[in-house]
């Protein structure tokens, strides 16, 4: 149950050490929730007959269309962007945060999936190997990475960001690959009748013999409505995980193949309407992180390279709509996103959205890393807003620039979900689904420090006996929307799970925060975030405490871990 915070005045902490260490941001209101709701960001990469970037081209070098009308471009900037130093620990002992300092500016990062829910076993081997074998040979790249897996069991992180190539190392040498989803279904092998028994097989034998098949057909789409799943909730952890860090950022997804087709509502519908908010979260998710995917094939590894259209080019288009079904409805049963060229033509279709590159196989592993670092080096940003009568859907992006021999690469359009009722459930499950995922959302910045306890209390604990620990959980002014028009009102959810060695949750606490403050401390919450104190009670042992806070003015969710052991 929801429990309000009642006497705000008292709990709310105005100052931290870490907070007090940023900058002040400019006073925000409301506008900032519609900002995120219109405005269509779009990196556009342009690059001489060389493939070196131009520099120095203006706003009327461009023209944007969105579904073949012209947009006025709002917003225009030529970016560089900086390999992030990492901080090897928290500036502030015992201060945990679900951001990078300093991170206002467009950083480049780096981020590697190893798709096994996807891809054969054998193939995994391969890629793993691959992988391990370009990290060895890249030691001084010196370009922050964070590696991922990708299983029946979900997302994992096999290392956060770093610069360190041995530690990624290391995380990929302790990987253990896992069967594929396509793997899991296949059925044994069928035995043939003993030759001295009738061969005129009976009505009943029959009538089993069509029903197992049916069977088997339908366990096979359940099993691939569950890799649907994960893989969508992959992309939406991940993309929730850095949508905080500005700029365009790298993912390379090492896979076989997805189990749809991202960019077609029309042809992923016939999986079932059920998984139709899945994919459209995952949508909401990867434009507001700004997300380029760069898929590596690991399909088949030594597949002939020419063999596949690239990505951006139009020749694709009409293979990828056979896949899609745009020639003929398929049934919802014959999953063909799984099989040989029509799956790895849906990683040309991922890239192509998104504005990434497809690498033909795993051996390209080194030209796709190195592309993708001169990609995010430097870009040209375009931002366009909405009209008012844009309806929910797919739409399609075309980007000119003018110039002699020039090449653009940009995301080939976007997908507008129908907006959300913002409902006490969605509110629920949104904050649990976050509380699950493996890598900290960032679309809130948190701070979170352990309170030190009270020396007066007794030193050590009885037989059965529970410990109050404390916390101040504190979100960044620049995080905190206020609505200016209703008295600088802030409407914040709380939640926070403390977890055992064995991953099992053994305390929970949800909170309610919504209260108007007057200017001049509103303008102080803006300097310095708030600092909201949270309190668990648990018996002697080690945990981790993990907080989740929900903007309801925006739908945007922070979290955040730290360790904790009572003794």
């Amino acid at each position: 149950m929801l429990q309000p915070l009642r006497t705000f005045a008292s709990l709310l902490v105005l100052t931290s050490p870490l907070l007090a260490q940023q900058t002040t941001p400019p006073p925000q209101d409301l506008v900032k929730l519609t900002t995120r709701s219109d405005l269509v960001l779009v990196p556009v990469i342009v690059t001489d007959k060389s493939g070196n970037h131009v520099p120095g081209l203006t706003k009327d070098s461009f023209r944007i269309e969105e579904n073949g009308k012209l947009r006025s471009i709002s917003i225009f900037e030529e970016l560089h962007t900086e390999a992030p130093t990492i901080p090897a620990s928290a500036q502030n002992p015992g201060t945990y945060s679900n951001f990078l300092l300093g991170d206002d500016h467009p950083w480049r990062i780096t981020i590697v999936v190893l798709d096994m829910l996807n891809t054969p076993w054998l193939r995994q081997i391969e890629g793993k190997k691959q992988l391990i074998d370009y990290l060895s040979r890249s030691a001084v790249r010196n370009e922050p990475t964070a590696v991922f897996g990708l299983n029946s069991r979900g997302l994992h992180q096999l290392h956060p960001f770093t610069t360190n190539t041995q530690v990624l190392l290391d995380a990929l040498q302790k990987l253990k690959l896992s069967l594929s989803t396509e793997e899991r279904t296949q059925p044994p092998a069928t035995l043939t009748d003993d030759p001295t028994e009738d061969q005129q097989a009976s009505d009943e034998a029959l009538l089993m013999s069509d029903f197992m098949q049916d069977l088997d057909t339908t366990i096979t789409a359940n099993y691939q409505r569950t890799a649907i799943r994960e893989t969508l909730a992959a992309l939406t952890q991940l993309s929730s995980a850095f949508q905080s860090i500005p700029g365009r950022k790298t993912l390379i997804w090492a896979s076989a193949g997805f189990p749809f087709t991202i960019d077609d509502p029309q042809s992923f519908a016939r999986q079932g309407d059920d998984l139709r908010p899945e994919y459209e979260q995952a949508w909401r998710s990867l434009d507001s992180a700004n997300i380029a995917v760069y898929p590596v094939d690991l399909g088949s590894v030594d597949f002939t390279p020419g063999a596949l259209p690239s990505a951006n080019a139009t020749t694709s288009t009409r293979q990828i709509n056979n896949i899609r079904g745009n020639n003929g409805l398929k049934s919802a049963l014959n999953l063909p996103y799984d099989q040989g060229v029509q799956q790895r033509l849906t990683l040309h279709a991922f890239a192509d959205s998104t504005g990434g590159r497809a690498c033909i196989t795993i051996a390209e592993i080194d030209k796709c890393f190195a592309a993708a670092v001169d990609d995010s080096r430097s870009y040209y940003l375009l931002g366009y807003y909405l009209g008012a009568d844009t309806q929910p859907g797919w739409r399609k992006l075309k980007v000119k620039v003018s110039g002699d021999s020039l090449h653009i690469r940009y995301r080939t359009g976007f997908y507008i979900a129908p907006k959300l009722d913002d409902t006490p459930e969605l509110r629920r499950q949104q904050i649990v689904d976050a509380l699950a995922s493996p890598v900290p959302y960032t679309g809130l910045r948190l701070t979170a420090r352990i309170v030190p306890p009270d020396n007066t209390a007794p030193p050590a604990f009885t037989s059965g006996q529970k410990k109050s620990a404390e916390f101040i959980l504190g979100v960044m002014g620049d995080s905190v929307t206020m609505d200016s028009a209703k008295g600088n009102a802030v409407d914040l959810q709380l939640a926070a799970l403390a977890f055992d060695t064995n991953r099992k949750a053994v305390a929970s606490t949800s909170q309610a925060l919504a209260t108007t403050f007057k200017p001049e401390m509103a303008q102080k919450i803006r300097q310095t975030g708030l600092g909201i104190p949270q309190k668990l009670d648990l018996p002697p042992g080690k945990y981790e405490i993990k907080f989740a806070v929900r903007d309801n003015l925006t739908g945007l969710l922070g979290t955040i871990s730290l360790p904790l052991e009572l003794k």
